[in-house]
């Protein structure tokens, strides 16, 4: 998932230097206009700038339908493949297709007879084949333990990604997306506690949050007028970077709640290490145990069950391992051993923490 949140992350970047660097242009165009520069022009140069200066509206207009275009195919290609991912990770930690979440299996057999019409209509972009689909469809269903999800299903849509529609395919997933779960995420609730006036999304009113997140929609609205042939209400460069910014809290915060889920299943695995509450932490980032087995090591993941309902986790790698005040890359701890881990989350003595293997970059 975090693969998906990169690819993301980098498009941004992108087109967020292709608006700066538009508004740059048109700011040196400006200033080249004034009399007493032009004066040290050519006179081809001179007609050059006229010709640019005079394509300043159909330049407006094409910077906004490629900021708008292109922010919102960022925004639906991390939604198809972080959902996927998704799908495709807590598929791997269960032992038997029996052992998925309910809204999984309730939904695997209907969404895959829906990609195997969508395959067989040409109307896929996934690449798959109706061979693939039943292959897996029946991996699930004959109950011999080796399984495969088609993973792909969950995301299968016709027309845009609004809200709605993303929320939809979370449930599918067995995420539940309230607008307040994923206005508590720590990317949009940073973006709108930096926002004037500062806003807190953990006791705003159930009635004021969706309009939290419509700018979703308005940009889906945007995109299907311009895909129409109609172009108005152009954004400024300034309004398009600020909806960049938004859409990248957004995508994040979705990022954020899967990654949620995922430590949910994570750690009610028989391969998570329990190590229980701690006896000891000293600033916020060094968490002290006492254990008599447990195999850990710099890298591996230290993750924190909070009891909170809206973010019950937090985690992160293990940055550094000591017993005694020295340091190690790894224990295997086979007595009674205290020892000490460098978080860089803030931890609390009354947490549960869990040791995990490193996060897989997929």
């Amino acid at each position: 998932m975090k693969a998906c949140l990169d690819t993301f992350s980098a498009g941004l970047a992108d087109l967020s230097a292709f608006l700066s660097n538009a508004d740059r242009e048109t700011a040196l165009v400006t200033s080249l206009l004034d009399e007493r520069r032009q004066a040290s022009l050519t006179i081809d140069e001179g007609n050059l700038l006229v010709h640019i200066s005079q394509a300043g509206t159909s330049k407006k207009q094409y910077v906004y339908v490629v900021g708008i275009i292109g922010l919102y195919g960022l925004l639906e290609r991390l939604v198809d493949n972080i959902i996927e991912k998704y799908v495709s990770a807590v598929s791997s930690l269960a032992n038997a297709y029996s052992d998925l979440p309910e809204s999984i299996r309730k939904n695997h057999l209907p969404l895959s007879l829906e990609l195997i019409k969508a395959v067989a209509e040409e109307r896929d972009r996934t690449g798959e084949t109706v061979e693939n689909v039943v292959a897996n469809l029946h991996s699930c269903l004959t109950g011999d333990g080796q399984f495969r999800v088609n993973a792909s299903a969950f995301v299968l849509h016709r027309g845009n990604l609004k809200l709605s529609k993303i929320q939809d395919f979370l449930k599918g997933s067995g995420v539940e997306p309230s607008n307040r779960r994923l206005l508590v995420m720590p990317s949009l609730s940073g973006w709108f506690s930096a926002t004037e006036p500062p806003r807190d999304t953990r006791v705003i009113a159930d009635q004021d949050l969706p309009l939290l997140l419509s700018p979703i929609d308005d940009l889906v609205d945007r995109r299907n007028s311009i895909s129409h042939g109609t172009i108005d209400d152009i954004e400024t460069v300034d309004l398009l970077t600020a909806r960049c910014q938004f859409v990248e809290a957004f995508g994040t915060a979705i990022y954020e709640l899967l990654q949620q889920e995922l430590l949910r299943a994570e750690t009610s695995c028989s391969d998570a290490q329990n190590l229980g509450t701690p006896i000891k932490i000293f600033g916020g980032r060094i968490v002290c145990f006492e254990t008599s087995l447990c195999k850990i090591s710099v890298g591996d993941r230290m993750v924190a069950a909070t009891g909170d309902a809206l973010l019950p986790y937090r985690w992160s790698v293990i940055n550094v391992l000591e017993v005694d005040k020295i340091r190690h890359q790894t224990l295997d701890i086979t007595t009674s051993t205290k020892f000490a881990a460098e978080v860089n989350f803030k931890a609390l003595e009354n947490h549960s923490y869990f040791v995990l293997a490193p996060e897989i970059k997929a």
